[in-house]
């Protein structure tokens, strides 16, 4: 009895390290998947936004949650127009998202949440023209000539948070920069306002970020009179309609400042950023 329990054992051992090499090679094989996910989200990312700008745009990193639900984009750059002295128009920080995996294959994309974290806009001016509306002139009207499907969102909500906009010594008024911290905002129901059709293309929700933050700075108290009539001029007389569907037509609902102390807006209405 105890000679056929040995060699019993003595089978299994094989078979335990095959299935153990097994299990290995396939924790390998997701780990490869994984990473190689990452990878094509970020030259995705780098790419579509690139193209819908019209604007060189770079990706530090792009990683998806190993549990599903989250995709983090670190360090997001986008290009100033050609022209211009600065390397980088806009900056930020850390980009996260809450969208299910499966909507990521869907057109438009349905994202619950999007926040921005630490966004750094700087605004300069060269030949009589800002940055950000020269880099507005730029795009086309439609994407229908593109030679790749453009991606299209619907966000839920977007929070803007910890920024700053770094007014340039072009402008009238500046002799060295001026750096604004904007109050924290959120948006609602992007890419579901009138003339959206469709969602919201990525260049649409860059410009709506940007004209917000502009608006914002255009507010703060430590800007020169000429500058901030050049910020309302660019952004309109009413800084805040930008946040009621004036850019491109893609923001449904309204925009609120995230202070603690800040009133909730009347329906229908946004409310104004605290003056700084």
């Amino acid at each position: 009895m105890y000679v056929r329990i040995l060699a019993s054992e003595t089978q299994m051992k094989p078979l335990r390290r095959t299935l153990l090499v097994l299990a290995s090679l396939l924790v390998v094989a997701g780990v490869i998947a994984y990473f190689s996910l990452d990878a094509f989200l970020k030259r995705t990312v780098e790419r579509q936004t690139s193209n819908s700008l019209k604007l060189s745009t770079t990706l530090n990193s792009a990683r998806l949650s190993l549990f599903g639900g989250k995709v983090n984009l670190n360090r997001l750059r986008i290009a100033s127009p050609q022209g211009f002295s600065a390397p980088h128009m806009l900056e930020l920080g850390d980009i996260d998202l809450a969208v299910s995996y499966g909507e990521l294959r869907n057109d438009p994309i349905h994202v619950q949440s999007l926040i921005l974290d630490q966004p750094r806009l700087v605004i300069e001016q060269s030949n009589g023209a800002l940055n950000f509306k020269k880099a507005m002139d730029r795009m086309p009207a439609s994407d229908s000539r593109s030679a790749e499907k453009p991606i299209k969102l619907v966000i839920d909500e977007l929070k803007i948070q910890d920024a700053q906009v770094v007014i340039h010594p072009s402008l009238p008024g500046v002799r060295q920069e001026i750096t604004v911290s904007v109050p924290s905002m959120n948006l609602k129901n992007v890419g579901s306002g009138r003339g959206s059709q469709n969602g919201a293309a990525i260049k649409d929700v860059a410009m709506l970020v940007i004209t917000a933050l502009a608006g914002s700075a255009a507010e703060s108290s430590s800007l020169p009179p000429e500058v901030k009539t050049i910020l309302r001029l660019s952004v309109g007389k009413d800084p805040m309609k930008v946040l009621q569907g004036e850019v491109g037509g893609i923001l449904g609902g309204k925009m609120t400042d995230l202070a603690p102390s800040t009133q909730p807006p009347s329906a229908g209405r946004a409310s104004s950023p605290k003056k700084r």
